[in-house]
């Protein structure tokens, strides 16, 4: 579930995905001489890789190239510090003020003030913006596990990347990269959000997981993540999903959700099915599919046991019909129960 792979994209599709910036990089006076580095170390050789994946016959060979790569050249270029720029006032990292630039070693903590930002460069795989007021620490610097613990405050994370090798823990759990472009706010009680603008975000604790796709938005709370939403999801949507999720009003709020939901609520409804409870379960089901019909193989006796192949065959259908609804926006109408155009 990384990146979209279709490979019956229509020449419309093929159109827009060109018109598209190849990265999403913060503006140029933020990290001058961290963009080098981090281009040379790999992500020159993934830089077109999110769309040339899409292509039916370079899609294998691709993916090996980039897995050999940036397994291949981490080993080589990560060490246990990354390089960190500072952007503006003074971070700090440890006990020191940071000069223009710096490294922040495992076991290391950055902090930065209300006036101060600073990027860090993720191995050679990626940067993540740590905005005012935030603090973060280095776990982990190795080719295949890239770890930062954020206590509190505001990143901004890009990783172009195989998934699973970028992850970001929080006091409310942990945020696992699949390929993405993301923003996560949290406090030091765990209370706070993820926004995905590139890409998907896994976040897990304690046995309750959100996939957070292009679009959406995941609530956290100190017990974990909520039910993601996608950006013009209804109200009444987000305030009863609020509610299952973190107020204890179980069963009239999951009616309240089903109410409120449209087709292009499907990826919320989707996850209300694995967290409510059995009785529940067939009203759940059954409004999904009335939404957006499942794909062949899916049988709803198996759903209903939340059968996991059952499952991650309907989320294909309902993540790919979201992602052509995100990558066209503005440029066609799609239909939110089949994914085609209008």
């Amino acid at each position: 579930m990384d990146h979209e792979r279709d490979h019956d994209l229509d020449p419309e599709l093929h159109e827009a995905v060109g018109r598209l910036p190849q990265s999403v990089d913060p503006p140029e006076d933020l990290w001058p001489g961290i963009r080098d580095r981090i281009r040379s170390g790999g992500a020159r050789r993934g830089r077109r890789a999110v769309f040339v994946r899409w292509l039916p016959l370079a899609a294998a060979a691709v993916l090996v190239v980039a897995v050999a790569g940036w397994l291949g050249g981490g080993a080589r270029g990560t060490s246990a510090a990354w390089e960190v720029q500072r952007v503006a006032g003074v971070p700090r990292v440890g006990d020191a003020p940071l000069g223009t630039m710096g490294t922040i070693r495992v076991g290391q903590w950055l902090e930065t003030d209300d006036s101060s930002r600073a990027v860090i460069a993720v191995g050679a795989i990626g940067h993540v913006e740590v905005r005012p007021g935030t603090r973060v620490r280095l776990l982990r610097a190795h080719p295949t596990d890239h770890r930062l613990a954020l206590k509190y405050g505001s990143i901004y994370a890009q990783v172009d990347a195989p998934p699973r090798l970028f992850f970001v823990e929080t006091p409310a759990g942990t945020a696992v990269d699949l390929g993405c472009a993301y923003t996560l706010d949290v406090d030091s009680l765990g209370t706070g959000v993820l926004r995905v603008t590139a890409g998907y975000v896994e976040f897990s604790w304690s046995g309750r997981r959100s996939i957070v796709p292009l679009g959406a938005a995941a609530q956290i709370r100190p017990e974990g993540p909520g039910i993601p939403t996608v950006e013009d999801a209804p109200e009444a949507l987000r305030r009863a999903l609020l509610e299952f999720d973190f107020a204890g009003g179980v069963a009239p709020a999951a009616r309240a959700a089903l109410a409120a939901a449209r087709a292009e609520d499907a990826l919320s409804l989707w996850h209300l099915l694995q967290r409510v409870e059995p009785p529940l379960r067939p009203a759940v089901y059954d409004r999904l599919a009335s939404l957006v019909p499942p794909p062949p193989g899916v049988a709803r006796d198996a759903a209903l046991q939340l059968d996991g192949g059952t499952l991650e065959r309907y989320w294909e259908r309902i993540r790919r019909i979201a992602w052509r609804r995100e990558i066209l926006r503005g440029v066609r109408e799609i239909d939110p129960r089949t994914g085609l155009g209008k």
